[in-house]
């Protein structure tokens, strides 16, 4: 008998590692590792679960509904809209769509690490531009643009960074690759000052990624979609199954967005109030803050910080230590929590943490 016989089937995925969320240490009070938001309207989310939750739980999902009410807000066609199971099947879906073996993604590194996964996961390569503190690497990302690129991910606000681009930079991108799918990564686009999604809908190769995860408080809920050129939004729908996202998830959704914009702006302004105590305070303490425009601070801590991670936890706070591929440590990335309570705790923790390991 072949000894490949005895090992069972290979999958062509191999040697990969699915990404898991890290557990969470005994004695944590606050989570502030995954940027997650704070929900929005939750009485409307009763409300609209009590009132349609025997048609929610026995039919399969329509999200067409939603990517009307999406399409009327951004002032385009149904069809350029496609939502679905939170941005990373959206990516997920753009990959499968766009990418194949002996073709390549780019991206600026360090970024979201899941386009790595859904690379790999279609056989394509993956070339990265490093981006250093300050201004987007256009120059060195235009140099990496050849005849084999297929999908370039400009995600900005940055994830873990919080940096941002330029609507030059996209532009740029654009032009130097048009046969290529340009994805627009705007997760924590509602916390920043540049909004490029207006723009972005008249550059014919540019999708636009956006979430109900972040400053909608839904990361539960998983839904996230894609707004761009109703080629590329088919190709989307066409490469996963016809019912990504649960029709509960799309019930909370609907009713949230119908109703929760002036709530979801007051949130906004929180975060940002925050957001710029936490870069005072860490500035305060030398701990080399970046700018940032997202619901998060990241801290180019290098080798201090497993120290002040560990120092937070103690603390009863879990933030998320941030690392390059071979594991040497770069920083901390600090979701705010958009509450002033759990705000106070985590500055003076923070404090105290950095105090320490100094």
């Amino acid at each position: 008998m072949k000894t490949d016989a005895l090992e069972g089937p290979r999958s062509r995925v191999d040697g990969l590692t699915a990404y898991e969320r890290a557990p969470v240490p005994d004695g944590v009070v606050l989570r502030l590792d995954a940027n997650e938001g704070t929900p929005i309207g939750i009485e409307t989310v009763l409300r609209a679960l009590r009132e349609g939750a025997g048609e929610v739980l026995r039919r399969y999902s329509d999200k067409r509904p939603l990517e009307a009410i999406l399409a009327r807000r951004f002032s385009v066609q149904k069809q350029q809209v496609f939502v679905g199971a939170g941005a990373d099947d959206v990516i997920d879906r753009c990959c499968r769509a766009f990418l194949a073996p002996n073709r390549s993604l780019l991206i600026a590194e360090p970024g979201f690490e899941m386009f790595d996964q859904y690379a790999s996961l279609c056989g394509a390569r993956v070339r990265k531009a490093w981006w250093s503190r300050g201004p987007y690497p256009i120059a060195r990302m235009l140099e990496l643009v050849d005849d084999e690129t297929a999908v370039i991910a400009l995600v900005t606000p940055n994830n873990p960074t919080g940096e941002t681009a330029t609507l030059d930079d996209l532009t740029a991108l654009a032009a130097a690759a048009p046969g290529a799918l340009i994805i627009l990564d705007h997760a924590y686009v509602e916390f920043g000052d540049a909004d490029f999604t207006a723009d972005a809908l008249d550059l014919p190769n540019v999708v636009v990624v956006r979430t109900f995860s972040k400053a909608w408080g839904l990361a539960g809920c998983r839904v996230g979609y894609a707004i761009g050129p109703a080629r590329i939004t088919a190709a989307l729908r066409a490469a996963g199954g016809p019912f990504p996202v649960s029709a509960a998830s799309l019930a909370i959704v609907q009713a949230v967005v119908e109703d929760g914009w002036s709530s979801r702006e007051a949130y906004v302004s929180q975060i940002r109030a925050e957001r710029r105590e936490l870069l005072e305070l860490l500035a305060r303490r030398q701990a080399s803050p970046r700018p940032s425009e997202a619901n998060f601070v990241f801290a180019e801590l290098g080798d201090t910080a497993p120290a002040v991670h560990a120092a937070l936890v103690a603390r009863g706070i879990l933030v998320r230590l941030i690392a390059k591929q071979d594991r040497t440590p770069l920083g901390l990335r600090i979701a705010l929590p958009g509450d002033p309570i759990a705000f106070e705790l985590l500055s003076r923790s923070m404090d105290a943490a950095l105090q320490e390991v100094a």
